[in-house]
């Protein structure tokens, strides 16, 4: 094809036909030019397809990471909803009258509740994270689904400031029942054998219900417990998670 024009060029030239030899020049430049720009389109259409089918794998892997964390996130709004009502009960025996109509066995149930497990939600981030740290964010195109993933981790970290407090409280109350209570009896009371006698066999637990600061440091870890079951922590995690879920989901479908 190039042999082709070059040998119309050379004919003109030689028969000194100049203006139509312009002519054929700048149609040929505009030839050219156009093959370029097709050139062009096609390949931002190959580059735009490759980032879709791109972006088409990062949603459904996203998908499957969100589904995990929502499930996740009902499971330990359930289990702190557990904690908060066996906080609850234990900031009752607090009352003589009700302390005194309850079993050791039951006072044990209920320091085994309270002080058993934690108040944490950990996540499945690893598809999120790689897109993130590659750079990758942009290749989403719904702005607003970008929008709530990158602010996931952000209320992330927030909870975790709310768990280190939660912490900080149960370490508080676990050390001053280590010192007037007995684990050992709350262990047998749950089952739990021993073969030689201690001299906490007698130990009655019900006495750390008649220390003040027992009881303060309890109303704090129940505080904050109540606190991470509502909107700014556990719960508003979950309506954060569920309206990425939708987001991707409307994203998948199209």
């Amino acid at each position: 094809m190039i042999k082709f024009f070059r040998k119309i060029r050379y004919d003109l030239m030689e028969k000194n036909k100049t203006g139509k030899y312009l002519k054929y020049a700048i149609g040929e430049i505009i030839l050219v030019v156009i093959g370029i720009l097709i050139a062009l389109q096609i390949n931002n259409f190959n580059n735009n397809k490759q980032q879709r089918n791109i972006e088409q794998g990062y949603l459904l892997s996203l998908q499957t990471e969100f589904n995990t964390n929502l499930k996740k996130i009902n499971i330990c709004l359930k289990a702190n909803e557990k904690r908060i009502n066996a906080t609850e009960d234990m900031l009752s025996l607090f009352d003589n009258n009700i302390r005194d109509t309850i079993s050791d066995g039951a006072i044990s149930e209920i320091i085994y509740l309270v002080f058993g497990g934690e108040a944490t939600y950990k996540p499945s981030k690893g598809v999120l994270t790689d897109i993130i740290s590659s750079g990758n964010l942009n290749l989403i195109q719904n702005k607003q689904l970008r929008q709530r993933l990158a602010s996931f981790q952000s209320e992330l970290d927030f909870l975790k400031l709310q768990e280190t407090s939660t912490h900080s409280s149960k370490d508080e109350m676990q050390k001053l029942f280590h010192k007037n209570g007995s684990v050992r009896k709350v262990l047998i009371d749950k089952g739990l054998g021993f073969e030689n006698k201690s001299i906490s066999d007698s130990t009655n637990n019900k006495k750390i219900f008649s220390l003040v600061e027992f009881e303060n440091i309890l109303l704090d870890y129940y505080l904050t417990i109540k606190a991470a079951n509502g909107e700014r922590f556990f719960k508003g995690i979950k309506e954060h998670i569920e309206q990425i879920i939708v987001e991707l989901d409307s994203e998948i479908k199209k």
